[in-house]
């Protein structure tokens, strides 16, 4: 097969291409609004939640036994609630027939020892690891009406006494 030229390969043949672009441009025009309307916008909520600062790690490592006494607890298990101020159990809350978390009977329990200590703005939940976020979140909903400081521990020993 005999070759080119020299010359015949460096002149490349050029023509004028002309790029239509309204049939893209339509497509981008009907497929864009359907790509929007099908999209899933998920929506976030966050929880506000605090840790104890600097000052509050003296009382973290050396409690006083009045306010100790004065403190309520929620230990949420996978047997129930569990309600205790300081060495004293004030209310149980069983699980219900089907298995889920009582939150009615929680927040008479609630209303009860708001009673008790009318004061107290803050709760510490103990949360078992068995027990689902979403029972987390709703007991969390119902003890924010009337103890608005919600703090949240885990490693509750199972069986709910212990912390």
């Amino acid at each position: 097969m005999p070759g080119l030229r020299p010359s015949k390969r460096r002149h490349r043949l050029e023509t004028d291409v002309e790029l239509k672009l309204v049939p893209v441009m339509s497509l981008l025009v009907v497929l864009v609004p359907m790509l929007l309307q099908t999209a899933v916008f998920q929506q976030t909520a966050a929880i506000s939640m605090s840790l104890p600062s600097a000052d509050e790690v003296r009382y973290l490592q050396e409690p006083d036994p009045a306010e100790l006494a004065a403190s309520l607890t929620l230990a949420v298990t996978d047997q129930g609630y569990l309600l205790v101020s300081g060495d004293e159990t004030l209310d149980r809350v069983p699980l219900t027939q089907s298995g889920g978390f009582d939150l009615d009977a929680l927040a008479a329990a609630l209303a009860r020892a708001k009673g008790r200590f009318p004061g107290q703005a803050g709760i510490v939940l103990l949360v078992e690891d068995a027990v689902r976020y979403d029972d987390i979140v709703h007991t969390m909903d119902r003890t924010r009406p009337l103890f608005p400081d919600v703090s949240l521990a885990d490693r509750v020993a199972p069986g709910g006494e212990g912390g």
